[in-house]
């Protein structure tokens, strides 16, 4: 039986995930998003609903839209392979965790 907490919050993650390989950011934003793919991995690995909604919130706070980079940058681009391949693993164990209670 998976916890009523956590399956929200694998909703939520999930569905941010799904965004994520149509973001655009500069190198240095993706860098803060691989940080944040950690720390949603380690709640998941955790199953720590409260630090996966956590993670979740730092994750969506580094959209592009609403962070496009500054003057002087590198333009922004789509997610590196590395940041793609992450997010669907995430995703596929986040679907674990709603179906089966396990990863």
């Amino acid at each position: 039986m998976v916890d009523e907490a956590l399956a929200d919050a694998a909703l939520r993650a999930r569905d941010v995930l799904e965004l994520v390989p149509d973001w655009a950011s500069t190198p240095e934003q993706w860098q803060r998003v691989v940080r944040a793919l950690d720390q949603l991995e380690d709640a998941v690995d955790r199953r720590d609903a409260t630090a996966l909604r956590a993670s979740v919130d730092a994750l969506e706070d580094l959209d592009a839209y609403r962070d496009p980079g500054r003057v002087g940058e590198t333009p922004p681009g789509p997610p590196p392979p590395p940041v793609l391949e992450r997010v669907t693993k995430l995703v596929d164990r986040i679907g674990r965790i709603q179906g089966r209670g396990h990863a």
